[in-house]
This record gives structure tokens, sequence and C-alpha cells, in this order.
């Protein structure tokens, strides 16, 4: 509440010092980020001295609220209140259990209604149905052997059955257990070095809700305050903040876990990975610093609606940031009274960039702000740093630093020399240079950064990483090489029907010619004047996805082949490669981490908890009523598959914020009808849900395996179930 105080006083006395009131809604109720126990609210809010009416927006969905999009457009009114979850009213059948509700208030000033004052996000969120937030938390480990579990209890819950043991199926397939009314147990002494299992069933006096089955481990040993030379690692997609967080193996989920664990003077490594919190130094003298990791870049700091990243406890220039993405949050960073070391960010798409107060001087380097819409710099100074609105400062450029697609969240820099393109974890060359590149501190490192680099380090958050796009330098004349490596393999056999074909680029090609058909001597002999089809342009990427289908129901063989081209125009003719696809596209295999959520019996439960004859989709008229979608029957549960391995592990990231954990392969159904396994899926790709359709915002390959239990399912009578909250539809095994 401190720095909120000091930021609120802040603003109150610029404010009142150049004669402007607020100028626009404030002060929300429910407050922003409430949790709300009612299937209705009353929406209000304290209008501003300029409004004569307000729009309201109300939706599920963040972007689409700020945006404007969606459908979330309820209306214009004079009255500051609001209504929600009545007959009549936007969500008639109620707010529903689980679900975060984002609003927006834009006041109109009738003298200019052309120019509302767009109003801040806000949201509150209904309780899941289901028992949550387990004490200890999923997963724990060194649990004292005396410890009493607690949970959260469901939305309206008045019962709650615990079941107990260390045999996971026993506990899974529990039932008719004897309800209390409290929400806490006590399992009496445990035994030392075993893992227990418990799940959590929750009755609101017309249905029960089935919990998921949570774990943990009984242990004494304490963590450690960090693992070699104080390091303290953090990992959002393969942590768990009841590891010790001393190697890459035992992460932290969270930074502020790792922060808490850590001594002054320790270095936190942050993994890539998509950060929903504030960073808070609490007064200690850390580096925080972001890794790179292909193809999943560096980790992105996203906190909607509060500060990113706060220093309000007097930290000074040993408290160090560094390597971090921050989007779409209200503050970038927040300084008090704190001088704190901040170098190679990246702050974009955010209201404010980086606000100082309260005598601070921190030592800001080498970043990026940019399309943040209320401010860069408020309160301090930054020097060889590239900012939007002003170049004022030592070796700052204001110059538009030419990020990679920033809208699809590639923050990369382009670079005619060379510039990483996760997408498909290659290099590729642009046709302009950033002025970002080469253009950061003098003094500082670039030991990291990838030849060429000029000697000098980026500008940006990939700078002095691994992933730092090349110095242009001076290119060396001798002539391109042909294209090699293909991928598929050259007679390769592929399950997909979308297949994205990519290589590695001859030395000195600046561009490449693709030809791709099911004739061999054809694609042997096209050239770039064919018209018949197998000529598929110029491209400047090392990789070509063909915008057609391609055959699959029956074999189909396909030929291809890329020319080089350089910077003078010569032509290097490539060898012709060769894949064939054939049958239907196959159904997934080994897929499912446990914690994943499918829909069965009416109810989303974790797929290593789900029981043979389980109804795949809601049957229960009753049910479904309360539910704002109604969900499909398609059939009984005929198999549970396990199977005990490691295994490549993906994290498919939605439009709403939840995210599914894929092991090893799945296909999932688009919009377009096309199954498409996870590895072809990328942003913006729509998967088809049970009732509609939901936006990809990232597919994030670990980069770690994953160890442990996979699942799937067998439906009867069906080739696909119901998958995460949103229902999303994927291929039985």
């Amino acid at each position: 509440m401190y720095r909120k105080l000091i930021y609120s006083t802040a603003i109150i006395l610029v404010l009142s010092m150049t004669g402007r009131g607020w100028s626009k809604a404030s002060n929300p109720e429910p407050p922003d980020g409430a949790i709300h126990e009612d299937t209705w609210a009353a929406l209000s809010w304290q209008p501003g001295p300029a409004a004569d009416s307000f729009d309201i927006y109300i939706g599920v969905n963040y972007n689409d609220v700020k945006n404007g999009t969606g459908g979330t457009f309820q209306g214009n009114q004079v009255s500051p209140y609001f209504v929600v979850g009545f007959p009549g009213y936007p969500y008639p059948n109620g707010l529903v259990p689980g679900t975060t509700y984002y609003w927006r208030v834009d006041e109109i000033d009738a003298q200019h209604p052309d120019n509302p004052s767009v109003g801040d996000v806000w949201s509150f969120k209904l309780p899941p149905s289901t028992a949550h937030d387990p004490e200890p938390a999923d997963g724990a480990e060194l649990v004292e052997t005396n410890v009493v579990l607690s949970w959260q209890p469901g939305f309206g819950a008045k019962l709650h059955t615990v079941y107990f043991g260390d045999n996971f199926a026993e506990v899974s397939n529990a039932a008719g257990g004897p309800p209390q009314g409290t929400t806490t147990y006590n399992p009496g002494p445990l035994e030392l070095g075993k893992t227990y299992y418990w799940r959590v069933d929750e009755f609101d006096v017309r249905e029960t809700y089935k919990g998921d089955v949570w774990s943990f481990t009984v242990g004494t040993e304490g963590p450690p305050s960090g693992g070699e030379e104080g390091i303290i690692y953090v990992d959002a997609a393969n942590g768990n903040d009841h590891n010790n967080g001393s190697t890459p193996q035992t992460a932290f989920a969270t930074i502020h876990k790792g922060i808490d664990a850590a001594a002054n003077g320790g270095v936190i490594m942050v993994y890539p990975g998509l950060y929903l919190e504030e960073v808070n130094f609490s007064g200690k003298a850390l580096t925080v610093q972001g890794v790179a990791v292909s193809p999943d870049g560096v980790p992105v700091l996203w906190n909607p609606g509060d500060f990113a990243v706060s220093f309000y406890s007097g930290e000074g220039p040993d408290s160090v940031l560094k390597n971090f993405i921050i989007k779409d949050s209200f503050m970038g960073v927040f300084i008090a009274d704190s001088s704190p070391t901040i170098s190679n960010l990246t702050i974009a798409g955010n209201k404010y960039g980086i606000e100082a107060y309260a005598g601070s001087e921190p030592d800001i380097s080498n970043t990026i702000l940019w399309d943040n819409s209320d401010g860069d710099l408020f309160g301090c100074r930054a020097r060889y740093s590239c900012i939007e609105r002003s170049s004022e400062g030592e070796g700052n450029i204001s110059d538009d630093p030419l990020f990679a697609d920033a809208d699809n969240g590639d923050y990369h820099i382009r670079s005619e020399r060379g510039r990483y393109w996760p997408r498909f974890d290659v290099w590729v060359l642009d046709k302009a240079t950033s002025p970002c590149v080469d253009a950061g501190d003098p003094a500082a490192d670039v030991a990291n950064e990838p030849m060429p680099n000029g000697d000098r380090i980026n500008i940006g958050a990939y700078g002095g990483t691994i992933e730092a796009s090349l110095s242009p330098g001076i290119q060396p004349s001798a002539p391109s090489e042909k294209a090699s490596n293909p991928d598929p393999a050259d007679g390769a056999q592929v399950e997909q029907v979308r297949v994205t074909l990519s290589w590695t680029a001859g030395l000195n090609a600046v561009s490449h010619d693709v030809y791709l058909g099911t004739d061999k001597d054809a694609v042997a002999d096209a050239d770039a004047s064919d018209t018949s089809g197998i000529y598929r342009g110029r491209k400047a990427a090392a990789s070509y996805m063909p915008p057609e289908t391609l055959s699959g129901w029956h074999t189909m063989t396909y030929y291809w082949r890329i020319d080089e081209i350089d910077s003078d125009g010569n032509v290097v003719t490539g060898d012709v490669w060769t894949f064939s696809i054939s049958g239907p596209p196959p159904k997934g295999r080994a897929c499912f981490t446990g914690e994943t959520g499918v829909w069965v019996d009416g109810t989303l439960v974790s797929i290593s908890s789900v029981t043979v004859r389980a109804s795949i989709g809601r049957i229960d008229a009753a049910a479904a009523k309360s539910l704002s979608i109604s969900l499909p029957y398609l059939g009984k549960v005929e198999e549970l598959q396990e199977h005990q391995g490691t295994f490549t592990c993906y994290d498919v990231l939605l439009k709403n914020g939840n995210r599914i954990s894929v092991a090893e392969n799945h296909y999932f159904l688009t919009q377009s009808g096309q199954w498409l396994s996870v590895q072809n899926l990328e942003a913006g790709t729509k998967l088809q849900t049970a009732t509609s359709s939901i936006d990809i915002v990232s597919v994030t390959k670990r980069p770690t395996p994953y160890v442990g239990k996979v699942y799937n399912l067998k439906v009867e009578g069906s080739d696909r179930y119901l998958v995460g909250k949103d229902a999303v539809i994927v291929r039985d095994y």
C-alpha cells in the first residue's frame, strides 16, 4: 500500500500544479482484482469532472475489453451504475463461477463527444465451483509430518468431502466419504519421504463438484538460500514454488519466491515464460536477470492494471534488473526513494513506462521504451536508450526500434546481417537494420552476443544475450552455397497435412526461391518464370508454409527445391528434396500432463483423475443451465491411457490467459476445420472450442523435458474430447 500511496499522492500533486483534475472514471466497485462471491454484480465508479455520459464495456477477455472488440460494448448511459448477471442485463443467466470478468468505462464530454476519456480496464473474479488453492500446494515437497491441510472453498460450497491416502487411483476414484463443514483437514502423523494424495469434493446443496487430486511429499530438509555462487533459478513453465530453486531442474515458478529465498548479493536467473506478477525487490541487493533460451526468447512481465516492477524500499545501485520484456501493464517500472540499476529492458505497450519519485536516481541504460500510451519516463533519465518521445540524454535515440513482430510478441530487433526468428528457430536476414543494433552503452559487456556484434551491446531486452541481432558489418564476397538441412528431411514421411518447409540458408544468401510440386522432373526444371504453380516465389525467410492443405487422405509424395540468391543477384540452384504424406491426420499420442483439465460428467477435472465410463461433455440439463456455455455430449470414456517417461513438452497460451500443456504430440481442431499438431500451431491460430473459438497467443517448447506420467483418453463412438476451461476440441488417442 505504501507504493500506491506514494504514486497517488505524486499524481495528485502533479495534476494540482497543472490545474487539471482526474480525467477518467476511478474508484471501481467491485474494486479492481476483487473476488466476487455472487452470480450478479452492481458495478459503480467515481465519474471524472467532465463526464456527461459513459460508454460501458464488459467481457471475459482482457484484450477485447481493452480494444472495445468482441461484442464487449454494452451501450451508453448517464448513470455511473451498471448491473450484470440479471435477466434484461448482460449475462442474463448469471455470472459463471471460476470466470474473470473485465470491464471499462469511457467518459463522454458532451462538448467533445468524439474524444472520449478512455478508462482503465478493471476486473473481478468469481471463485470456481471446485475446491482450489490447496495448502500445501499441489506438488509441494519438504512438507512437515504434522501438516494440516486447507483449501479455498468452491463457489457457494456448504459441505466438503475429503479423500486422503498414498495411492493416487484410490483417492481419485473414492466416493461416499463423510462431509464436513470446515475447510481444513488433519490427516494425522505422516511418514517422512512419502508422497500423499488428497481430493476435496464440494457440495453447494444442489450439486457435488468433484475436485482435482493434489499431492505433496513429506520431508524435513529446508530449502537452501541459493545454488552455486548464490544463484537461484526461476522457471514459469517448469518450476514449482515448493522446489528449492538451487538448480534449473528445481527452479521456483515465480520471481517473488526467488526474491524471498535469495540473500543480499545473490543472482536470480529467470527463464523464459509469462510472469503474471509484480516483481518487488523488497529492499534486497540482488541481480534479477532474464535468460534467453531459444526458441522461447527472454521472460515477459505482464501485470495488467498494476505495476510490473517496483522499487520502493530504499534499493540502491546493487539492485539490478536486466533482460526482460515488460508489456501491457499499467506501469512498467515504479521507483520511490530508491536508485536501482536497470538495463536491457524492452518496455512496450504499457500505460506508463518508468516513473520515479521521492529523490530516486535510477541508472537506466540500454532500454527500449516504445508505444507506452501515457508516457515513457517521468522523474528520471536514461542513457544509451531508445525512447519514443525524447532523444535527450547521453547516447539516446528516438527512432523506430524496428521490432520484428511486436503485434505477435516478437520484440527481436531487425538486422540485415541476421536476426533470430523464434517461430521457426532460425536466423533470417531483414531488409533494414534497427537503430538499436550496436547502440548501447560502449562500456557494457557484449560477451554473450553472437558474432559479428560490433563489439558494442544492442539496446533492448535481447542485448547482451545469445539472441542479440547481428551487426551489419562487411559482407564477405564469397559466392552463395546451396541450401541444406531440409525439414522435413529428404525422404521423410510426415503426419501433418499442414507442413512448414525450412532449411539452412547457403552462405551469403539474402533470399530464397521456393519450388514445390508432385512432379519431380517439373520441380527440377522449373525456374522463376514458371506459371504452373510450382514456383512459390522469392522469400526472405529460410522457411515456407504452403497456403493450401497438402493432400494426405491417401499417400502423396511431394518434391521441393530451394534456390539461393546472394546480394548481387547470383542464383545457386538447389537439390530436389522429397517428403510423403499418408493417411488422414493421425490421432494424438502420449499427450497431456496430469493437471490438464478435461470436461467429463459436466465438470472440468484433471485428466489423470478421469474414470472409465465417465461422460465426455455435459449431459445433465439442469447443470448445463447453470453454465454460460452448453457443452455437447460426445460419448463415454472407454480407456484412460497412462505413459511414464521423458517427453518433449509444449505450453499453448490462449488469448484469455488460459494455458494447455501438451507432452510429445497432439492434434487440435482449428476454426478452419483442420486438425493441426501442437508443433504446427502458432500465434493467431484460432482453436475450435465446443461453442466458439479462441486465439492462440503463443506455443512455447519447454527448454527441459517433462519427466513423469502423461495421459490420453479413448472415447467410445467419437474421435474427440474437450480440454481446458475453454473446452478446446482435441482428438482421442
